[in-house]
């Protein structure tokens, strides 16, 4: 299905059961319906210099990336969330502190939702993976080139596949629910292709910006029922996916 974008604009408040005030567009939920929210993390040394970051380099966010997310925090200031899960890797947990308020100790970690592996590739810059890796290819989408067999790294099948596995478990402790994914691009990428039901190639052509939100409503047999996307922090703009 096609997703409806929610843009940036004057702040609107959107009253919720309970008598709570939220800047987000919250569907009405019915008995066993699940709510899902995936929010990638902010702003990386790796993200500001075109490095590919997976799972073996445990970054922090920049200064500008906590930024960011203290700027999410005031626009999903009041969202209902039941469920917080994280990758591990400290760019998403940190992420899912500031944004929800939840502390570290209520976070639940769980190592499938982390970023893609990208094996020898970590850290490189493509004109390094063009020099030392020249076997490499790209699937070019847009201004971004995603690498299809990165050496000892995962190939898009596998991280959808791990990234059902993910969706499966999660549907199966929180159904009904309204869970925060904090997580990564490429993960989230697959994990947005589960749910829309579209291969894991497919699932690339809808890119996902630091500090974007996906809303996902699930009917209660986890069928989707709808979604929409909310920029938290226009500003993460600035760095572009590449």
């Amino acid at each position: 299905m096609a997703f409806e974008r929610e843009e940036p604009k004057e702040a609107v408040a959107y009253f919720i059961p309970g008598g709570a005030i939220a800047m987000i567009k919250i569907p009405a939920l019915d008995a066993g319906d699940t709510l899902i929210y995936t929010l990638r993390h902010g702003l990386t040394e790796l993200n500001r210099d075109k490095r590919i970051g997976g799972q073996s380099l445990d970054v922090p966010l920049l200064p500008e990336g906590v930024n960011q997310a203290e700027e999410a925090r005031a626009r999903f200031a009041g969202t209902p969330v039941d469920i917080v899960i994280s990758s591990p890797l400290r760019r998403a947990v940190h992420t899912a502190e500031i944004v929800t308020g939840w502390s570290r100790e209520a976070i639940i970690l769980d190592a499938l939702c982390m970023e893609r592996s990208f094996g020898r590739l970590d850290g490189f810059t493509r004109p390094q993976v063009e020099a030392q890796y020249p076997e490499v290819r790209y699937l070019e989408i847009g201004h971004i080139g995603y690498s299809l067999n990165p050496p000892d790294g995962e190939p898009f099948p596998a991280l959808q596949a791990r990234a059902r596995e993910f969706l499966r478990g999660m549907l199966g402790r929180h159904r009904g629910r309204r869970v925060l994914v904090s997580s990564h691009q490429n993960f989230l990428q697959q994990m947005h292709g589960v749910i829309r039901e579209i291969d894991p190639f497919d699932a690339l052509r809808t890119d996902i910006l630091n500090l974007e939100l996906n809303l996902f409503h699930l009917d209660a047999r986890d069928r989707l029922r709808s979604g929409h996307k909310v920029q938290l922090a226009p500003s993460a703009a600035r760095h572009p996916s590449f």
